[in-house]
């Protein structure tokens, strides 16, 4: 019997290629080897692409269960149309933002929608509210092309990475505190706790106010405090969860170190928000490269794994796929330092090439049903 489309299967592999292409694309332009696509400024589309590109199509993959196979199509469209036209075909500017716009409100309708018909807590809502909330920075961003926002692309950026730092927070903590709890109760190890409602709550509200003083663009020590009581958060979760106890399990450790990562870049922008060093750029990647790249891996291959029936270990590739995300983050940061930018940018592009040309044979070629998965995350 056929199985009916889903939309990981549609996706994830779509947004692993994408990655895998635009990250080198852009570092060959920002060496100057090819020419400006969008021309110069710091809103460029990499930035944009990073967020409303790729983040959304692995939030789309994840979140759009409750779909009919023609709205997913149409979905799914929707964003292939506006990869197209971002980075080629040429339109008028009204239309291209229509279209830019388009996917992120798709995606509120058919899995923020039904999440906010559904949700009986706070903690439920918070999902369907994160992708209003990148709907808004699509328009923001789009009013700044336009010209009818004073910097509206890169505070719509900025609204972006915070409300996808954010879901990353929140729908990680979820998935690692019972990922934790089934692991260590396997090895007879209890702990109690585990959904941490009150630390849960005080990072929401920590990466919140990041998030409006970032789009607000004042109050930059407000803006270093509320990152990093926000990185001390997210530390205190995955010591919580004993991280320690579980690192010889890949597809676990993988979930502990995309969420250490949270906590780092965190920090990292703390620092240039009240210090200045490093540049508010470069800061961004420790959560763009190390938080994102290496959750955005590790959900592709647990949700894809899970909803093939098969028993949720990953294979060595994406391992070292992982692996190699942590290594582009390092690498990407160290481009701070002058002496070093463009050898450490072109490493970094290196190693995010390499592991997602490692997970896209993985999503390509998925698994056959088999053992069904020990774990109980969605």
């Amino acid at each position: 019997m056929q199985r009916p489309l889903q939309a990981y299967r549609l996706f994830f592999p779509a947004a692993a290629l994408y990655a895998l292409a635009a990250v080198p694309l852009w570092t060959l332009e920002y060496a100057g080897a090819l020419p400006k696509l969008r021309g110069a400024g710091w809103a460029s589309w990499h930035g944009h692409e990073m967020v409303f590109g790729y983040a959304l199509a692995v939030v789309g993959g994840y979140l759009l269960t409750k779909i009919s196979p023609r709205a997913l199509v149409a979905v799914f469209l929707l964003w292939l149309l506006g990869r197209v036209s971002y980075l080629g075909l040429k339109l008028p500017a009204p239309v291209e933002a229509a279209i830019a716009v388009s996917f992120p409100a798709a995606l509120f309708v058919f899995a923020g929608m039904p999440l906010l018909r559904a949700a009986k807590t706070w903690r439920n809502t918070l999902f369907a509210g994160l992708l209003a909330a990148l709907v808004l920075a699509a328009l923001a961003y789009q009013s700044g092309a336009l010209g009818a926002l004073i910097a509206g692309e890169e505070r719509g950026v900025m609204l972006g990475i915070d409300a996808v730092t954010l879901l990353m927070f929140t729908m990680g903590g979820r998935v690692i505190a019972a990922a934790s709890s089934g692991a260590l109760r396997r090895r007879g190890v209890e702990i109690f706790g585990v959904a941490q409602p009150r630390l849960e709550a005080s990072g929401v509200a920590a990466i919140s106010a990041l998030a409006l003083l970032d789009f607000w663009g004042r109050a930059p020590l407000l803006a270093a405090a509320a990152a990093i009581f926000g990185a001390a958060v997210t530390a205190l979760r995955l010591f919580k969860w004993q991280a320690w106890r579980t690192m010889d399990d890949s597809a676990l450790a993988a979930l502990h170190l995309g969420y250490a990562w949270i906590a780092a870049g965190l920090g990292v922008r703390a620092a240039s928000l009240a210090f200045g060093v490093p540049s508010a750029v470069d800061s961004l990647h420790g959560v763009m490269v190390g938080a994102l790249g290496t959750l955005s891996l590790t959900m592709m291959a647990r949700v894809t794994l899970q909803r093939s029936q098969s028993a949720i270990v990953f294979p060595a590739a994406v391992t070292a796929a992982v692996a190699m995300m942590s290594g582009a983050a390092l690498c990407r940061l160290l481009a701070a330092v002058p002496a070093l930018r463009l050898p450490m940018i072109g490493t970094a592009a290196v190693f995010w090439t390499g592991a997602f040309a490692l997970m896209a044979a993985f999503l390509l070629c998925p698994p056959n049903p088999g053992r069904r998965s020990l774990s109980s995350e969605r």
